[in-house]
């Protein structure tokens, strides 16, 4: 057994980068993986790290949930979110957590509000029609309207609801600095302002809630479960849940899509058989599912497949553990890179290249897909991004025209916390129905 020394380290090789900020240091994993193999250390925030990637890497770390531990290296959310946030729970008591969160995220309750998200994300893009917009604020705004008026209902003005957005884009940056950068970047950003509009905005709504106000809702189905949970929430507890309702992955659900539309516009054949598979889409058809549509789904995974929200997981190893012969000490900081098998020639072909058609050619292994993660902490919000994708998708390619001038450089960035870019700016014209 080799020891966590003799884990071959990224700085032996010429892979260095240039980085554009100050807060980020700037890693290839991709390379790394390749010449060092599928576990390698680092230097990352000033400590020693161990980064894990490849199918092997995914079965490893997914396979035994209890072997890590999450507190610590994602306390940046115990800071925003308060100490019962889900995201940075361990073991039995995440467990619980996740359990008590379920009817709000359950897809059997998310499937009823399918005809609702639909009519309002398609009423969002006819009322700005015309207008200049950056693709992804766009679907972030009408994300986020869809959600307001559908599993959490409120009636948010679009100042209000622009303030959730913003506060969503400004805190989650933070979330992959040390505590020193992190202070720093709140200090100099708008977060202190936006946090305490958004908080406020939710105490009132959930203490609306709990004094007896109803609709028919997902966090209503959680406010009425609430003393089945152990310990029940109280209103402090609930804030924080009404915002994982409310906002939770909507800005990665519409940076994958806006993403997606910059290949879709080199692909005009591909884009037309979607438009004929779509041309007689209701929204109740995917109340079964996307069997439907099979183009359109294959697109959304390719879409999920080249642009990944979040590239990386980090989190600390609860006991002594051993992988591809190494020993990893118990407190040993990891990065597994579970999203790294979406870029592997020897699993995907041309695994660089846009290439839709190739879900409805091969099948490929489940864990080798890792955009919603895997095991106890896979994306709580993954059934929710999963209607909201091929709703958005739909409604685009059969209601509306996309006008974009130009297209932007986009890249796909493997680095901790910094999320894949492309600015597609552009305008939707109704087309004549």
């Amino acid at each position: 057994m080799l020891s966590f020394a003799d884990i071959p380290h990224y700085d032996s090789l010429d892979l260095s980068q240039e980085s554009d900020s100050d807060e980020f240091e700037q890693f290839d994993h991709l390379s790394a993986y390749k010449e060092l193999g599928p576990i390698f250390r680092i230097q990352y925030r000033g400590e020693e790290w161990a980064c894990v990637g490849g199918l092997q890497a995914n079965e490893w770390a997914w396979g035994h949930p209890d072997r890590w531990n999450y507190a610590d290296p994602m306390k940046a959310f115990r800071e925003v979110m308060g100490d019962t946030h889900v995201t940075q729970l361990d073991g039995p008591v995440h467990r619980a957590k996740r359990k008590a969160l379920k009817p709000g995220f359950a897809m059997s309750l998310i499937a009823k509000q399918i005809p609702g998200i639909d009519q309002v994300v398609k009423q969002f893009f006819t009322d700005h029609c015309g207008e200049t917009w950056t693709m992804m604020d766009l679907f972030m705004e009408a994300l986020t309207e869809a959600n307001s008026q559908s599993v959490i209902v409120t009636s948010l003005t679009p100042d209000e609801r622009h303030s959730f957005i913003e506060f969503e884009e400004v805190f989650l940056p933070g979330v992959a600095m040390t505590p020193e950068q992190r202070a720093r970047y709140y200090e100099n950003s708008d977060y202190h302002q936006l946090k305490s509009f958004v908080f406020e905005y939710l105490r009132q709504l959930v203490s609306k809630r709990l004094d007896g106000h109803r609709e028919e809702d997902s966090f209503q189905t959680m406010i009425d479960n609430r003393e089945e949970r152990e310990h029940p929430p109280g209103l402090e507890e609930l804030i924080p849940e009404a915002y994982l309702l409310l906002m939770a992955g909507t800005g990665n659900t519409a940076r994958t899509i806006n993403c997606g539309l910059h290949y879709l516009q080199e692909q005009p054949d591909w884009y037309a058989e979607l438009k004929e598979e779509v041309q007689d889409y209701q929204p109740e058809q995917l109340l079964r599912g996307m069997d439907r549509f099979p183009k359109l789904k294959a697109t959304i995974m390719e879409m999920e497949r080249i642009f990944p929200a979040a590239p990386l997981h980090p989190r600390l190893a609860a006991e002594d553990l051993e992988f591809r012969g190494f020993k990893i000490p118990k407190g040993t900081r990891i990065l597994h890179l579970h999203t790294l098998t979406h870029f592997l020639d020897e699993i995907y072909e041309e695994p660089q290249r846009f290439n839709a058609r190739r879900w409805m050619e091969h099948d490929y292994p489940k864990k080798a897909h890792g955009t919603f993660g895997g095991s106890t902490h896979i994306c709580l919000g993954m059934n929710l991004a999963r209607i909201h994708m091929p709703i958005v998708m739909a409604n685009l390619i059969r209601y509306f025209d996309l006008e974009v001038e130009e297209l932007p450089e986009i890249k796909v960035n493997f680095n901790y916390g910094v999320s894949q870019s492309s600015d597609l700016v552009g305008r939707l014209r109704l087309i004549n129905q």
